[in-house]
């Protein structure tokens, strides 16, 4: 990942032509109907991005998530695409295993498994910039109830990677002090709390996987759940850059 971030909101949303904005939604009350409780809510598209030396600055403009999943199952001219930066985090455990999430049903990605990750929102905007860190930090305490400022909890959130493929993942390394069958226990506790206030948690299992050469290769290649597009990348990357 580059040393410096400089990602910002531009003032003005997104244009999207009047057909387009039709077809968006006439697919949104189409999902509605059939029963899908997504909502509708801001999404930030990358209108304009540049890399120099050790900073990439990044201009996001405003659109919403109705335009972001007829994109993703529907297809758009390049120039109407909805492409985000997203925070990914790929949880460590203090006995070196790696925590996922297979996503539930009700989510855009029903099945799959990734990291703790998710767009920017606008609670992560201070001004016209964007807390990178801080829009990780939501995220982890959003779908794994972690907070991590927790210095009891958290050893260190290192910045390791970015990834480009139309959108853009900035991807962390979560190192906690809790072995993985105590942050699995925290997990439980976590979900059953979300459930006592009707909500639904983000993933519908989590995911352990020994931080090892085999034990990656076999949860790649045995195990038949799809996984998040550059999941493989990372997990491989991270096994050749540390010695455990």
């Amino acid at each position: 990942m580059p040393a410096r971030l400089n990602i910002t909101v531009a003032e003005e949303s997104m244009h999207i032509p009047a057909s387009i904005q039709e077809s968006i939604d006439s697919y949104w009350t189409s999902l509605e109907e059939s029963g899908h409780s997504f909502y509708r809510g801001d999404i930030f598209s990358i209108k304009e991005m540049k890399e120099t030396g050790d900073e990439l600055s990044v201009v996001l403009e405003r659109t919403d998530f109705a335009h972001f999943i007829y994109c993703k199952h529907c297809g758009l001219p390049d120039r109407y695409k909805c492409r985000v930066a997203a925070v990914n985090g790929l949880i460590l455990t203090a006995d070196n295993q790696f925590v996922m999430g297979e996503m539930n049903g009700q989510t855009a990605n029903p099945g799959y498994v990734q990291f703790v990750a998710g767009g920017i929102d606008r609670r992560d905007i201070r001004g016209n910039k964007v807390d990178v860190r801080g829009s990780l930090f939501r995220e982890m305490e959003e779908e794994i109830g972690i907070d991590g400022n927790d210095t009891s909890l958290v050893l260190q959130v290192e910045p390791r990677y970015i990834v480009y493929w139309g959108n853009i993942s900035l991807v962390y390394v979560i190192m906690l002090k809790e072995r993985a069958a105590e942050f699995q226990e925290r997990y439980r506790r976590f979900e059953r709390s979300l459930c006592e206030r009707d909500l639904t948690p983000e993933f519908a299992s989590m995911v352990y996987v020994p931080a090892d050469e085999q034990s990656v290769s076999d949860f790649l290649e045995l195990d038949g759940r799809p996984k998040w597009p550059f999941l493989r990348l990372v997990l491989e990357e991270e096994l050749k850059d540390r010695e455990w």
